[in-house]
């Protein structure tokens, strides 16, 4: 039986039944990209323009990814060894700086004048005005309207809130995924397996290797603004929240100088 943590979703669960084959996506690790090249392969290989078969009518999401039957969830949830699942992680230093960027950086700079008011709803909602007001706490840059947040800023943040309660971007991707409580068939690095695990996933699917290989190899989102994210001093702030990760996942310590 799996007790899920908060950060269970089944919009963050993709199951295919009939090979009992599952997949649990990670946030900041490639989710757009995987819930599109799924339903694509469901319309274009499996027959199906709906990938959830027209199940969860009320949903837009269940159009834009294979959400499965409420009994195959709930198989997973009491049996979860039943099923080889599969995750992509990725270098924790550059997960934590694509979190900053795309949340907060991009943000930002989505108005020449750099507005608050111009930081995506959920952003400015939930994340950005408890932000500054622990940057003002702590006499730290970014506390003020309409400032820039800068990354070591943030790292002082994400240290501040105890692990298990950060938000599903910026907490360690070992608790996003559980890997505590699931036996993993396999835990894929972005940075150096990815085609391996994309092929490795789709193959019970039915999907033709040389289309994932070929979609793999499409231009994936891309940010159009650039920031240098560690120095020596934001490196140190990272490594604790990196720690798990890096040790888990197989990463260098010191792996930081690549972003």
């Amino acid at each position: 039986m799996l007790w899920p943590n908060r950060h269970f979703s089944p919009f963050k669960l993709f199951l295919h039944r009939e090979s009992h084959t599952a997949l649990m996506l990670n946030p900041k690790v490639l989710t757009t990209f995987t819930r599109a090249l799924l339903a694509e392969g469901y319309r274009l290989h499996l027959g199906q323009d709906d990938p959830s078969g027209g199940r969860w009518p009320m949903l837009n999401v269940a159009r834009r990814f294979p959400l499965a039957r409420s009994g195959d969830y709930l198989d997973y949830l009491r049996r979860p060894d039943a099923w080889a699942t599969h995750a992509f992680v990725r270098n924790p230093y550059g997960r934590l700086a694509s979190a900053w960027k795309n949340k907060f950086f991009d943000g930002h700079h989505r108005s020449p004048q750099g507005l608050d008011s111009a930081y995506a709803r959920s952003i400015r909602k939930y994340r950005l005005a408890p932000l500054r007001a622990f940057a003002r706490s702590r006499g730290l840059e970014g506390g003020a309207p309409n400032t820039l947040v800068p990354f070591d800023t943030f790292l002082h943040w994400v240290a501040a809130t105890p692990e298990g309660r950060r938000d599903h971007h910026w907490e360690p991707q070992s608790r996003v995924l559980m890997t505590d409580r699931i036996r993993y068939a396999a835990l894929w690095r972005i940075e150096d397996q990815l085609q391996d695990g994309f092929l490795a996933v789709t193959a019970p699917l039915g999907f033709p290797p040389d289309w994932v290989i070929d979609r793999l190899a499409q231009p994936r989102n891309s940010s159009k603004t650039r920031a240098r994210a560690y120095t020596p001093e934001t490196a140190a702030l990272a490594r604790p929240l990196c720690g798990q990760d890096l040790a888990d996942f197989g990463y260098d310590p010191e792996s930081w100088t690549a972003y």
